[in-house]
């Protein structure tokens, strides 16, 4: 009789633990398919616009700006803008050729979102963006990761 409860309760912890592995896997088979996904999209949307990817991570390797993730899109350097003491990236059309519509494909892929409050684009960059971007690596116009 103890003999088949032992058994029993070794085979139901067994059980247990091969399902708690099975599903620790599968989760992290899931990210990293996932994360590969990211990369993929990334740098195919990367190689687009190497000098805006390029200027993003000149801005977030200054300490500084680490950890700042809105941007606003502004005319040129000239204009004057008023940010209220908060710390924001700023990138300009006269920089950047057809600017506003990168950015827009960098909103279709999932990375940047528009968070507009007034007639000046301001964006939000996703941590997966940020992540993409910091660990580019940037040579001659093509961005690898």
């Amino acid at each position: 009789m103890i003999s088949y409860f032992i058994t029993f309760i070794l085979g139901a912890f067994t059980g247990a633990a091969g399902k708690y592995l099975a599903d620790k896997y599968t989760d992290k088979r899931r990210d990293n398919e996932r994360d590969k996904g990211t990369r993929k999209k990334y740098l195919s949307i990367a190689q687009m616009m190497p000098n805006l990817i390029e200027e993003i991570q000149e801005d977030l390797s200054k300490a500084e700006f680490t950890v700042i993730r809105e941007f606003f899109i502004l005319p040129s350097n000239r204009v004057a803008f008023n940010s209220g003491g908060e710390r924001y990236l700023f990138y300009f059309e006269d920089q950047h050729d057809n600017l506003k519509h990168k950015i827009k494909l960098l909103e279709n892929q999932g990375f940047v979102y528009d968070v507009t409050h007034t007639n000046t684009p301001k964006y939000r960059m996703t941590e997966e963006f940020v992540d993409c971007v910091t660990k580019s690596k940037i040579k001659s116009g093509k961005v690898k990761l």
